[in-house]
């Protein structure tokens, strides 16, 4: 074995190739979730139990398709637990994952009172799956926390860090402003999102919010600074519809304050006189489509159910009509099955591409946070140590999910863990021939999201993100590399995301450290789980290369007689008298 793979594989690559594309027929599309009675997803609506009507009038259902964005929760909680994660990524089916936004209004609570809402994301967070991405938002003034992210640790480390920052009394100028301050930034961060093809789901926790006012004195007058209008409210609606965010508006209400000046909150003509703290909340679930809902009853499962009914939606196409116009038009979603309830939202909105559709570049897909499953890829990640000083070399390896696919343009894309795009590569042409796609980046140690955008020769588009951690795993004075399996072909080693019928697969790895003619233990097995007992071990070779310092280990790890599934395939060195390493990658084997 020598070293070829990866010095081939890890290079940089550029370029991308553009193809024609056929425009659809004018069609519109409307996602939606559709809930029993006990709050989960119903799995069986038909076209027929469904009315849409789009400014007012009724629009032919040409298609209804359930998305299942996650498996529903394990009963056997120990079962899930041992189960054997995924060996890739892919945007298919089940596994394209779910989007969800935390945003905490801090200026609405006063300082101590945050333990309701940390207690309830944590417990949310014990129900996200590996295909899920979470990002923390503070408002009106924190921003981003973290984007979206599969680091769930990171995620509660951020949520431990948000603090109440409202002042002990609020008039009611004083909470106008903030309600439209923070309405300002739900309008910026929707603005953000491109929203793809599939929802995301936004949980406002607000301890309180007006509604629409005059920040005067009398029913005439200049407006002061803290005027609060419907339209700002509407806004927050429209934006919504274009990103295709769900919303659901979350009060703690031992968090509630009411204004303590009566004087402020005097409005005019055509405005709503109310001190009522939870007309704003109301408002903007009207604009939304969204769903008002406070943690007493629940308390810390308050977020689980909506994690669990937001597993599946649905996405109908309707027909357009030559009255839709760039911009939001009404939205109207209703079943006439009994005992269902359809939350969708109030807008949809209609946009050049809606009227002329195409498929996103690679390059815009990579950028954006949208779920794109037109062309089903899935995606795989490793990275070896780069030099000394201790960056890494990230490589990924990715391609279609069926067979016979060309493949016209594709993108890489690297985001380290505070969800900020470091690297991206595009693909040349020659480098599309080769299955799988390798691209490859230089960066510093850490967990990064991998996002891999292509196009093929039909006009579909896809991506998927896979986490990647580029980082050594230390064995005594040893570190390892990731594992990656692959065939010897052609003289050399090639990558493969998935097996059929061969008789073996090649296991291989960076080794770093030590010293020639050390005592090494070094072995690889397969198992049905990661701590499940070995169905064949077998030693590795270890040679050595130009670096007197770094080696690459090798082994066959026989597969013919296996049964297609999931197999963790385990691989463990160290110096005798040290502790040892492990590294693991899962193997899919398939009927064909």
């Amino acid at each position: 074995m020598t070293a070829r793979f990866l010095a081939a594989a890890l290079l940089a690559v550029t370029g991308a190739a553009v193809g024609a594309r056929q425009a659809p027929e004018r069609t519109l599309v409307v996602d939606f979730y559709a809930l029993g009675s006990d709050g989960s997803g119903v799995a069986d609506l038909k076209p027929e139990e469904l009315s849409v009507k789009v400014d007012g009038r009724t629009r032919a259902v040409r298609s209804l398709r359930l998305v299942r964005q996650a498996d529903p929760p394990a009963a056997d909680r120990l079962a899930t637990a041992t189960a054997v994660p995924e060996p890739f990524s892919t945007n298919r089916g089940t596994e394209a994952g779910r989007s969800f936004i935390i945003v905490v209004e801090d200026e609405s609570f006063r300082p101590g009172r945050e333990r309701p809402i940390r207690s309830a994301v944590k417990a949310f967070l014990g129900e996200m799956t590996s295909k899920d991405r979470v990002s923390v938002w503070t408002v009106p003034h924190g921003g981003i926390k973290v984007n979206l992210t599969g680091n769930f640790d990171r995620v509660a480390a951020a949520i431990d860090q948000v603090n109440g920052h409202g002042p002990d009394q609020e008039s009611g100028s004083d909470a106008a402003c903030r309600t439209r301050n923070t309405l300002h930034e739900l309008e910026q961060m929707l603005d953000s999102l491109t929203g793809g093809q599939g929802p995301t789901s936004i949980f406002l926790f607000t301890a309180s919010m007006f509604g629409p006012r005059r920040d005067t004195v009398g029913p005439v007058g200049p407006p002061g600074m803290c005027e609060l209008r419907p339209e700002e409210f509407t806004r927050v609606g429209h934006v919504a519809a274009q990103a295709r965010a769900h919303f659901y508006i979350i009060q703690p209400e031992d968090l509630q304050r009411m204004p303590t000046s009566a004087l402020q909150t005097v409005s005019g003509s055509g405005f709503s006189p109310t001190l009522n703290p939870l007309e704003g909340m109301e408002q903007l679930a009207g604009v939304t489509g969204g769903q008002r809902m406070s943690l007493t009853r629940l308390g810390d499962q308050t977020l689980v159910g909506l994690a669990r009914a937001a597993s599946t939606y649905y996405s109908a196409v309707i027909d357009g009509a030559a009255s839709d116009g760039e911009g939001p038009h009404g939205l109207e979603v209703k079943t006439s099955r009994p005992a269902v309830q359809v939350r969708a939202r109030p807008f949809i909105n209609v946009s050049r591409r809606d009227a002329n559709p195409q498929t996103p570049e690679p390059t815009e897909m990579v950028k954006s946070g949208a779920v794109f499953p037109n062309l089903p890829l899935r995606a795989s990640g490793f990275a070896t140590l780069n030099d000394p000083g201790g960056s890494m070399r990230l490589v990924a390896a990715a391609e279609p999910a069926d067979p016979g696919v060309v493949l016209i343009s594709a993108s890489v894309g690297y985001f380290d863990s505070d969800g900020k795009m470091v690297r991206q590569t595009n693909l040349t042409k020659e480098q599309l021939t080769t299955l799988p796609l390798l691209a490859t980046v230089v960066v510093p140690p850490g967990m990064y999201r991998v996002r891999v955008a292509a196009t093929d020769s039909t006009g579909r588009g896809g991506a998927t993100d896979v986490d990647v951690a580029a980082e050594m795993t230390p064995a005594g004075p040893l570190k390892l590399s990731s594992l990656v399996l692959g065939l010897w072909r052609d003289n050399a080693f090639q990558p493969r995301l998935q097996f059929s019928t061969e008789p073996v697969v090649i296991a291989y790895l960076d080794v770093v450290g030590g010293a020639a003619g050390a005592p090494v233990t070094a072995f690889v097995e397969i198992a049905r789980t990661a701590s499940g007992p070995a169905l064949s071990t077998s030693r590795l070779a270890i040679e050595g290369t130009s670096d007197p310092s770094r080696f690459q280990a090798s082994a066959a790890v026989p597969i013919g007689a296996l049964p297609p599934g999931d197999y963790v395939v385990r691989v463990t060195v160290g110096v005798e008298g040290q502790p040892m390493g492990r590294v693991v990658r899962v193997l899919r084997k398939t009927p064909q």
